[in-house]
C-alpha cells in the first residue's frame, strides 16, 4: 500500500509502477503543475543577471554549424531588392512604395449587413509621425495638413457626402466614434 502525497489516501499501486506516488489522474495533474511551477521558478533568470554572452560576438560562444543554420533564419535580408534599403539603411520589403505616392486600395467587407460591398480607400506612404507606414489614410493626412493639427483621440475624419474618393477639403469633416456609428447605423 502507497500513500497518495497529493491527497493523502491509500492505495495499492499496480504491479509494473510499484513506486507510484498518486492516487488517481486528477492528483497526478496537480503534482505535474506543482513540480513544473516549481522548477519553473528555480531555473528562471533573476533580476538584475546578466547573459552568458553579454558582449561576446556570435562566433566565440556558438559553433560555427549553428551559426550556418542560423543565418537561414535572419530578417535583414543583404541581398534585398528593394532600392530603399540602402537609402534608409535599414530593411525594406522589395514592393516598398517611394515616399509619397497615393495608392487606391478596394476593402471587401467580411461579415454583416455589408457583406460583399466593396469600398475604396486612399492610402498614402509617408513618413508620418517618425514612422514609415504604407497604410496611413490619405484622408487623414490631408486634414491634418491642412488644419496644422493632429487629430484628436477618439474622432475620426469622415466624408460628408459618403463618398471615400471625393477628397476635396470642404468634404472632410472630424466627428467622433459615436457620431460615426449613429451614421453607419442609418446609412447613407
Amino acid at each position: 500500500m502507497n500513500k497518495c502525497i497529493i491527497c493523502g489516501k491509500l492505495f495499492e499501486p499496480p504491479k509494473e509502477y510499484r513506486n507510484k506516488k498518486t492516487c488517481s489522474k486528477e492528483c497526478l495533474s496537480i503534482l505535474k503543475r506543482c513540480t513544473v511551477s516549481k522548477r519553473f521558478l528555480k531555473n528562471r533568470f533573476k533580476k538584475n543577471s546578466t547573459p552568458f554572452n553579454k558582449g561576446k560576438k556570435q562566433d566565440e560562444w556558438m559553433s560555427k554549424e549553428g551559426i550556418e543554420k542560423c543565418k537561414q533564419t535572419y530578417i535583414q535580408n543583404q541581398n534585398c531588392t528593394s532600392k530603399f534599403s540602402k537609402e534608409e539603411g535599414r530593411f525594406l520589403p522589395f514592393n516598398t512604395l517611394s515616399k509619397g505616392t497615393v495608392t487606391q486600395r478596394a476593402h471587401v467587407h467580411r461579415t454583416g449587413k455589408n457583406k460583399g460591398k466593396v469600398e475604396i480607400e486612399f492610402y498614402i506612404n509617408i513618413d508620418w509621425k517618425g514612422n514609415r507606414k504604407p497604410n496611413n489614410l490619405f484622408k487623414r493626412f490631408l486634414w491634418e495638413l491642412y488644419h496644422q493639427q493632429d487629430i484628436p483621440k477618439g474622432y475620426v475624419v469622415h466624408c460628408k457626402d459618403g463618398n471615400p474618393c471625393n477628397l476635396e477639403i470642404a468634404n472632410l469633416e472630424l466627428i467622433t466614434r459615436a457620431e460615426l456609428a449613429k451614421i453607419n447605423r442609418q446609412g447613407r
